[in-house]
């Protein structure tokens, strides 16, 4: 694993041997820290362009229900032009931040998103995705 960016609240990976990003976020967020770390994962990705993403939210512990529309519509939208094809968006334990999570989810119309509550399980679909 190839670390891009790793601070308490974010972590942005590159996985050379899956060649897909893996970005864990932790800790609290709202819809400030969700759009600046969303353009963090999109200036990295220009680094190391991939088709595939774990997006890892199982160790959320706030709401960012003010951010999801933009997460939804805009950021995966952007994803999916820089050559995103396939998340794997690992679900938060935390209710709120669930529930945010699952607001985004009714503005993304690309890429193919799927909500896992596992990260094994997240990897093992990613892994699949041609």
């Amino acid at each position: 694993m190839e670390f891009l960016y790793d601070t308490p609240a974010l972590t942005i990976s590159y996985d050379p041997d899956q060649q897909w990003l893996y970005v864990e976020w932790k800790g609290e967020h709202d819809a400030v820290s969700a759009q600046q770390g969303g353009e963090l994962v999109l200036q990295h990705l220009q680094n190391r362009p991939c088709s595939k993403m774990l997006n890892d939210n199982s160790q959320v512990t706030s709401e960012w229900e003010q951010g999801a529309r933009w997460v939804g519509e805009q950021y995966y939208s952007l994803l999916a032009e820089q050559g995103i094809r396939f998340v794997a968006w690992v679900c938060p334990q935390n209710w709120a931040a669930r529930k945010s999570m699952e607001m985004a989810m009714l503005f993304v119309t690309k890429p193919v998103v799927i909500l896992f509550d596992e990260v094994a399980c997240a990897y093992a679909w990613l892994e699949r995705q041609a």
